[in-house]
């Protein structure tokens, strides 16, 4: 049986310039859970990973505007909460769908730890855009500008070492459920004696994403964002969509400075290291879905 991990965008879920309501969400998610449907009838087996940046933002606003009244909630605790509930999202949609088309099949959200190192550099020099866009640079915040969207705020992003769950993921996905795991990257913890500590980052999820679908045996590692495919120039005159791409191409691509840090990049670098011997890997929108797991959309990255 085929293997897919499917990496849900957090900005494909809750769009630039939604206030990110429930509805809109779950709006969002239609569409997604009837392609996924789709492919577990075409006899692939299904791993969901997500992003949670528009979300976990929101929750530190929401977290800063009510510090008066409840005591703040570290990013580790955020991303948690962040977990739950995209990943219940996800649970209801695609569960609804499938019993529309008749598949018995259970779905399974884990709220997931992963492993970081201390060291890391993501830590001194955070790159990991958050929560909504803004039309000015705010002073209070370290920000990043996004081309075409605004400005955003950035944190601590640390590379992911291991997945703390992944035997339970095995043992789940060798019983025929559809896993939901590692959502935003994975709550960031770090080892210190026997214990695990959670630190204020957000992992990216593109980089947990891959690590997962190597540790689970994936044959496609398919990352839906909100955009239909990788573009050079992108937003320019002469922008391009590139269909199908190496990776000693994309390598050149990168020197070239064509893809922006904390957005298409991470995907990028994500498939670099996915592809190989057997291992596919797509970049495509949330809308394509079902085109792309048949390679009809989308942007192929192969070795």
């Amino acid at each position: 049986m085929k293997t897919v991990v499917i990496a849900l965008g957090g900005n494909a879920i809750l769009k630039a310039g939604q206030r990110g309501t429930i509805l809109q969400q779950t709006a969002s998610l239609k569409k997604t859970v009837k392609a996924i449907s789709k492919m577990i009838q075409q006899g692939w087996r299904v791993i969901i990973t997500h992003g949670n940046g528009p979300q976990v933002g929101n929750i530190l606003i929401q977290q800063e505007r009510g510090k008066r009244l409840v005591p703040m909630m570290p990013l580790d605790v955020c991303g948690a909460q962040s977990q739950g509930q995209i990943g219940y999202l996800i649970d209801r949609e695609l569960e609804n769908q499938l019993r529309r088309d008749g598949i018995n099949k259970k779905v399974v959200p884990i709220v997931s730890e992963v492993l970081v190192d201390v060291k890391d550099k993501g830590f001194k020099n955070p790159t990991k855009p958050i929560g909504p866009y803004y039309s000015k640079k705010l002073l209070k915040y370290k920000m990043v500008k996004q081309k075409g969207k605004g400005w955003r705020r950035v944190v601590a992003s640390p590379k992911p070492k291991k997945i703390m769950e992944i035997n339970e993921i095995r043992d789940l996905i060798g019983k025929g459920r559809i896993v939901i795991a590692c959502g935003g990257g994975g709550i960031p913890v770090i080892q210190k004696g026997k214990n695990m500590i959670g630190v204020e980052a957000v992992i990216d999820k593109d980089a947990t994403a891959q690590l997962l679908a190597k540790q689970v045996k994936a044959n496609l590692l398919l990352i839906l964002t909100d955009i239909d495919y990788v573009y050079l120039n992108y937003l320019e005159k002469n922008q391009k969509k590139l269909k199908k791409v190496s990776v000693k191409d994309l390598r050149q691509y990168i020197k070239a400075d064509q893809f922006p840090d904390g957005s298409m990049l991470p995907k990028i670098e994500a498939c670099m290291d996915f592809v190989g011997k057997g291992r596919k890997a797509i970049i495509a929108s949330l809308d394509n879905a079902s085109k792309a797991i048949n390679e009809r959309s989308g942007t192929i990255i192969y070795r």
